[in-house]
């Protein structure tokens, strides 16, 4: 008797109750197997070539089904997807026509070699099972667990910090402030010289008032005529119009009241 079978295959059998050592050929003990489970033979035969394919992929050395890193209830969901692909069945029964190759895990090359338990990669139904199991995010996964083991871990160096927007700010905000805060002092500079130019000229006037004996009247106008300019020469000056233009307007008024000064002396 010929009864040599793939231990999977072995296993499978003894779990459904099937003694192989009564079988004449192993090809009779993948019939009896076939044969037990009935409808649901399609979707074993499937559970392991799917899960054969992500063996491959992931190049793990799995022996038994239990083995793998995805539970049983999603091998079975895998093989479900498989045969749901149009053309995946048939392609399935056409490589795995050899009875060597059903119920247990297989290997794959580019070429086939059924003695060596190996399958082709460019069938059909590799390439559904591939899309399938790459569908899922298994081959990711893992592709990615393996990167992170077998890559060493760089050294992890500080990333330099970035250059603080709020500080960048904050610097040309003191400018800022610090520019205005001069123009301003330079416009009461202007403001106060100028206020104690024309206080300077009022004094040299009332003295001169006080020495020529001017009437009440006269000094009353002359006293406002100098406040008028006195107001005219602050506002002027926070106008922050250019120091020729304030110096002439202050020379302007200043003769204008030496004018009237002048003339109000030669009718005393």
């Amino acid at each position: 008797m010929n009864t040599v079978l793939h231990p999977n295959q072995s296993a499978v059998a003894k779990e459904l109750g099937i003694d192989v050592a009564e079988m004449a050929s192993a090809e009779d003990a993948i019939n009896a197997i076939e044969m037990k489970l009935g409808e649901a033979s399609a979707q074993v035969r499937a559970r392991w070539f799917a899960v054969s394919v992500l063996r491959h992929l992931k190049k793990a050395k799995w022996h038994e089904l239990n083995d793998s890193t995805v539970d049983e209830k999603q091998q079975r969901k895998l093989a479900k997807a498989c045969l749901a692909v149009k053309g995946f069945a048939t392609s399935l029964g056409t490589v795995t026509k050899d009875s060597r190759s059903k119920f247990r895990f297989v290997g794959f090359a580019s070429s086939k070699n059924i003695e060596r338990g190996m399958l082709a990669t460019g069938t059909k139904a590799y390439k559904i099972a591939a899309a399938v199991v790459a569908e899922a995010g298994l081959i990711e996964e893992h592709a990615e667990a393996s990167s992170n083991l077998l890559q060493p871990q760089a050294e992890t160096k500080p990333k330099p910090k970035p250059k603080s927007k709020s500080k960048s700010k904050r610097t040309q905000s003191k400018a800022v402030e610090k520019s205005v805060v001069g123009r301003r002092a330079k416009r009461r500079a202007y403001a106060q010289g100028d206020t104690e130019q024309a206080t300077d000229t009022a004094d040299a006037l009332a003295n001169k008032n006080e020495s020529a004996a001017m009437s009440r009247e006269e000094f009353a106008s002359l006293d406002a005529a100098l406040s008028k300019s006195d107001t005219e020469i602050v506002q002027q000056n926070w106008v922050d119009q250019p120091n020729e233009d304030r110096l002439s307007r202050i020379l302007g008024i200043l003769a204008g009241v030496g004018f009237f000064i002048f003339i109000a002396l030669l009718f005393l």
